[in-house]
């Protein structure tokens, strides 16, 4: 599994840690671990495609902003999600294009988890390590 929840971290929010040989493996499990705490990703279907892009100076502002950015989606066209495509470049800055892949919430057909609300940096953290990446993130529900 791309990523694992950490008990214990924290008591009013939901802590993961998300794991990738690359820095698109390390983006598209986070995403992934975001999408399970809204709905179980399995009774999500990939009607609607929504694109993006983020340039940050570092990946610990990317990982942020692009988490962000789905938390926005969900709130501001009431979306979730079940799978993504990220592209990660390294030019002047940092360059994040993305794909999700969800629908409009349906409570009928989906098992709709907690809200998320944000994104927070306590404890947050996002570095590379011997031969992969690994990100630290809690989110506030």
């Amino acid at each position: 599994m791309p990523y694992k929840y950490i008990e214990g971290l924290t008591t009013a929010d939901v802590a993961f840690e998300a794991k990738g040989k690359t820095l698109n493996e390390l983006f598209e499990s986070a995403a992934l671990a975001l999408f399970d705490i809204m709905a179980e990703p399995k009774k999500v279907s990939k009607k609607i495609k929504k694109t993006f892009s983020i340039e940050k100076d570092n990946l610990e502002e990317l990982m942020y902003n692009f988490l962000d950015e789905i938390l926005f989606f969900k709130d501001s066209e009431s979306m979730v999600f079940n799978s993504c495509k990220v592209n990660v470049k390294k030019i002047e800055k940092l360059k994040l294009e993305a794909t999700l892949f969800g629908d409009k919430v349906n409570h009928k057909k989906q098992e709709l988890k907690v809200d998320p609300k944000a994104v927070t940096m306590h404890k947050f953290e996002v570095k590379k390590e011997k031969d992969s990446y690994k990100a630290r993130v809690i989110i506030d529900i």
